[in-house]
């Protein structure tokens, strides 16, 4: 027997393998959506259509990206955190459950790391033309977290089956 090519599901996965491919692939694709397109369309619309403020004195938008940055370490490390317990208890729960916890838990992952480019829009905001660089790096980590720190389908097949 030949290997599947991928997007090809194998002849001998069990349905509830293939419901939880499906859910992955649904989630993971708007995950996708709100974690690479939408920075990047971010990334483009900096300095044209959304425009640099400078409503704040001097120093508190560093101070702001201070407490950005840590936030965003935060919902890495609280992602990283809960892919640990929900992978623990992930074969004890009914098959019939794992496609909404796979569904929910990536798009949560998603949303969470959309928070930081919320906080480059913030960024350029307050602290206008010169903390642009700052902004873009904020906007471009939403896609690098998503891409390192969101599970892939074989964790979630391997956590699956207990491994």
């Amino acid at each position: 027997m030949q290997p599947s090519s991928p997007g090809v599901p194998v002849p001998s996965e069990s349905p509830d393998l293939l419901s939880l491919t499906k859910a992955y692939r649904i989630a993971y694709s708007i995950g996708l959506a709100l974690c690479l397109a939408w920075p990047l369309a971010l990334q483009l619309m900096l300095g044209t259509a959304i425009h640099p403020g400078s409503l704040a004195p001097p120093g508190l938008a560093q101070q702001l990206g201070y407490s950005f940055t840590g936030l965003t370490v935060l919902a890495a490390l609280g992602v990283t955190w809960r892919w640990g317990r929900v992978r623990a208890a992930f074969r004890r729960t009914p098959a019939e459950q794992r496609p909404a916890i796979v569904t929910r838990e990536t798009l949560m992952y998603a949303a969470l790391f959309e928070l930081s480019s919320v906080y480059g829009i913030l960024t350029y905001a307050l602290g206008g033309p010169l903390a642009e660089r700052y902004a873009r790096s904020f906007i471009a980590l939403t896609s690098i977290m998503f891409f390192v720190f969101v599970p892939r389908l074989d964790a979630w097949r391997d956590a699956a089956q207990g491994e």
